[in-house]
């Protein structure tokens, strides 16, 4: 399978209530099929990783760095879960708490030399 843009257009967010206003937001997410059982993602180019499906239907996503976003019941879940980390980022990086990849190169430099 080739790299492929699946385009999230819209979600009702868990934290929304009925009578409030509820924000679409549009997520563009690349999926690369490597075999049966694992995917590569890219998420608006700010959240990337892998996801692992088994036989039984379970599926784990692990974001690049190799931290687990967590593990879930079928893999329309795992998206949903990654496209709500993606809008959150976002909602970051527009309040001003900078860029997450920045960060997260600040972090791992920071983490080497502590251990060096």
């Amino acid at each position: 399978m080739k790299n492929s843009p699946l385009i999230w257009r819209g979600f009702l967010h868990p934290e929304f209530k009925t009578r409030e206003i509820m924000e679409i937001v549009k997520i563009e997410m690349n999926l690369k099929a490597v075999n049966k059982s694992i995917a590569l993602f890219n998420c608006e180019k700010k959240v990337s990783g892998v996801i692992h499906s088994n036989s039984t239907g379970e599926t784990t996503v692990i974001l690049d760095g190799g931290y687990v976003l967590g593990k879930f019941d079928c893999p329309h879940c795992a998206v949903e879960a990654i496209s709500l980390l993606t809008v959150k980022v976002s909602d970051g990086e527009q309040a001003g708490f900078g860029n997450y990849r920045s960060y997260k190169l600040d972090y791992s430099e920071k983490f080497y030399q502590t251990i060096h």
